[in-house]
């Protein structure tokens, strides 16, 4: 093959390759990663005349406040042995606005072992008495804690923390 053939397939390759490359940067850079979502093009950014912005914010809180649920426990609760009551101490703090109840479930053996009664915002349990009984150890646990609208009864959600309960004897 003489050099010129050489230089010209050298030459096509070369553009053949750079038109390659772009075309592959130009699908990269313009591909819509948004599933093709198409806007409207008539939207204006921003909020409508005449909203009151005040009482947007507030009915954007209560969304929150209804979605977030408050607690408080003590994560390493101690029972004298597997019959006696043990210092939880579990409230529902007073702004939580929900109904909870508690349940406690054994990580190893995902055994509820105690589950309480609905407690209103604003109370609190100081002292339990689990529903199984435990022999002598530390056991690993999780509590978790179901909320229900305080008007309806309706259940919102759960959330859990982690908890480490001890029977001395």
């Amino acid at each position: 093959m003489s050099k010129r053939k050489k230089r010209i397939l050298t030459a096509i390759a070369i553009l053949l390759l750079l038109l390659i490359t772009v075309l592959v940067c130009y699908f990269l850079f313009t591909k819509k990663n948004n599933n093709n979502l198409e806007y409207d093009d008539n939207a204006t950014a921003g909020i409508m005349p005449g909203v009151d912005i005040d009482q947007r914010r507030k009915e954007l809180q209560e969304i929150l406040d209804r979605s977030m649920i408050a607690f408080s426990i003590n994560t390493s609760p101690v029972f004298l042995n597997g019959t006696s009551k043990g210092n939880l101490m579990v409230e529902n703090p007073g702004n939580n606005a929900k109904l909870i109840k508690v349940r406690i479930i054994l990580d190893k053996t995902e055994e509820e072992i105690y589950a309480s009664k609905l407690l209103k915002p604003g109370s609190y349990i100081d002292s339990v008495k689990l529903d199984k009984v435990l022999e002598k150890g530390t056991y690993n646990a999780t509590a978790y804690f179901l909320a229900y609208d305080e008007t309806s009864g309706e259940y919102i959600g759960q959330t859990g923390a982690q908890i480490t309960l001890t029977v001395q004897n």
